[in-house]
């Protein structure tokens, strides 16, 4: 099983980090979290086509995470897809993510009328609502979707990932849950999203005192990560939407050791991938063994 971090980035705009979207690879199957802004271009920068993804799972509502569905959809089209999406998330994201689809309806129609490529499928979307549980249809490759806090976004859901007995849990955006502690409950690899507290100085003009305490009050800390990781035994942990994305990941580093976390640390860069069983991290031609 593979991870491969495509964006890992937040709402800011960076052109090191593209917006959210992650990639989880089994023997046949590619099963894509999130559409942020640029998902398309970062698929394709890291091998692989939107045309082949099996499974697109929206974890939440916020803009970040889905901004760039329609784009998908098309350009996975043009890539030569022939087969509707499936496409799983909650309610909220499903209603923008529709409003995106149908919004586009009159183009879409001019682009198949006119253009004659020679199959139209790979533009329709199967819309199916995220809920707790295991998620049907994936063969050997155990996707299970559990809620997390989020709030005042909801529902919003983590993942926990299962493959011939290695495990993967992807935190999505929360705060410290009971429902995430017990699915990372001795895991291979721990992917947590990370608010860091100590490099969001209150700026005049763009962010207030609480507007910081805000943002805080949904997500994690280094803090918060390090001891969830700590805790839950987690063979690797892995960090992602990095808030800010221009934070310096050297100081972040520390700060996990500092809170205590003392395992394999990696801090995620757009492009990099790991194989979780094998405990491999590939990134721009370099190998790492973890």
């Amino acid at each position: 099983m593979t991870f491969s971090f495509l964006g890992t980035g937040a709402p800011p705009v960076s052109l090191r980090r593209a917006g959210p979207s992650h990639l989880v690879e089994a023997p046949g199957r590619k099963v894509l979290i999130d559409c942020g802004s640029g998902v398309s271009q970062r698929l394709v920068a890291a091998g692989h086509r939107g045309a082949d993804i099996d499974l697109l799972i929206v974890t939440h509502e916020h803009s970040d995470h889905l901004v760039d569905f329609y784009q998908l959809v098309v350009s996975s089209w043009h890539q030569g897809r022939t087969r509707p999406w499936r496409v799983l998330a909650p309610a909220p994201a499903l209603a923008n993510m529709r409003a995106q689809y149908e919004g586009f309806a009159r183009e879409r129609a001019l682009r198949i009328a006119f253009e004659k490529r020679p199959d139209a499928t790979g533009l329709d979307v199967q819309f199916e609502e995220l809920r707790e549980g295991t998620i049907p249809g994936l063969g050997e490759l155990a996707i299970e979707a559990f809620l997390v806090d989020h709030r005042p976004v909801e529902p919003a859901f983590g993942l926990k990932a299962v493959l011939a007995g290695t495990s993967l849990v992807f935190s999505g955006d929360t705060r410290l849950t009971p429902s995430l502690e017990l699915a990372a409950q001795g895991c291979d690899l721990l992917v947590c999203e990370v608010f860091i507290d100590s490099q969001m100085p209150v700026v005049p003009g763009l962010r207030s005192a609480e507007t910081v305490a805000a943002v805080q009050a949904y997500h994690m800390t280094p803090a918060v990560v390090a001891q969830l990781a700590a805790r839950a035994g987690a063979k690797l942990l892995a960090l992602t939407h990095l808030v800010p994305p221009g934070a310096d990941t050297a100081s972040l580093a520390r700060e996990i050791r500092t809170a205590g976390y003392a395992g394999p640390l990696v801090v995620g860069e757009d492009l990099m991938a790991l194989d979780v069983g094998e405990r491999l991290l590939r990134w721009n031609g370099a190998t790492l063994a973890l």
